[in-house]
């Protein structure tokens, strides 16, 4: 006669587990956000991008008015898009 409790509970045959079936589906789609340990390195972080942001664009204003007061016809800057395009692309 056996000794002790039962360690695991009868199943019936063909019957998955839920857990197989989660793990055929695989991992999620998408990225993954992982959260900074430091929220202040964080803060620092976007205050020095900003900074950095404001330094470019007042650097390139003051070369722009720079040279527009320079030259004897009025300077035009021409923007290019915003979006990154990929090299080697062609439109048709």
């Amino acid at each position: 006669m056996a000794q002790g409790p039962k360690k695991f509970k009868a199943q019936k045959p063909g019957a998955p587990k839920k857990t197989q079936q989660r793990n055929l589906k695989g991992p999620k789609k998408g990225g993954r956000i992982i959260a900074p340990k430091k929220a202040q390195v964080v803060q620092q972080q976007k205050l020095k991008q900003g900074l950095e942001v404001a330094i470019r664009n007042r650097i390139e204003q003051e070369v722009t008015q720079k040279a527009s007061t320079s030259l004897h016809k009025p300077l035009s800057v021409v923007k290019g898009p915003e979006g990154k395009a990929k090299p080697g692309g062609s439109s048709k």
